[in-house]
């Protein structure tokens, strides 16, 4: 992944774009919602694989509200997650692509304490080092960043 994307707020920023030592990707399209948690239980297994145990509850937050948003925003077509461990950073790219709308996510500013819905983007800003969304015109795309200590050395793509 890489290039400019516009970051909730207006200003551009560039997702990593560094070697990667992992990719691991996952088509949920078609699966509307049961996708949240069939994407919960693949971070889960991925990370794992990897060695990367530590970031598991962050991740499976991330996943979790990003496709919850996907399957809620998106419509139907294309839903794919991705995991991508980067060995240098060292971090875990998080994405989840759908079919999405030009202009990004929607974001309450103000949830009612009381509203079962809302929160989702908030809870991924407070975990994630960094997150945006890009949109291609197709599809949009909505990453985050979650910070890793370093990757295990026999970690490896899958």
């Amino acid at each position: 992944m890489g290039g400019e994307v516009a970051q909730p707020g207006g200003s551009l920023m560039t997702p990593p774009d560094v070697p990667p030592v992992s990719v691991a990707m996952c088509d949920l399209s078609g699966m509307s919602w049961q996708a949240p948690s069939l994407a919960r239980e693949f971070t889960t297994q991925r990370l794992a694989c990897w060695g990367l145990d530590d970031a598991v509850d962050d991740a499976r937050m991330i996943v979790s509200e990003l496709t919850t948003n996907a399957v809620r925003h998106g419509g139907d077509g294309p839903l794919t997650v991705s995991l991508t461990a980067h060995a240098i950073l060292p971090a875990l790219l998080l994405s989840v692509t759908d079919r999405g709308r030009p202009g990004g996510p929607l974001r309450a500013l103000h949830p009612d304490e009381d509203a079962e819905t809302g929160r989702g983007l908030a809870m991924v800003e407070a975990l994630a080092a960094l997150w945006s969304w890009t949109h291609t015109g197709r599809t949009t795309t909505v990453w985050a960043v979650l910070p890793l200590s370093p990757l295990p050395a026999d970690t490896r793509t899958a």
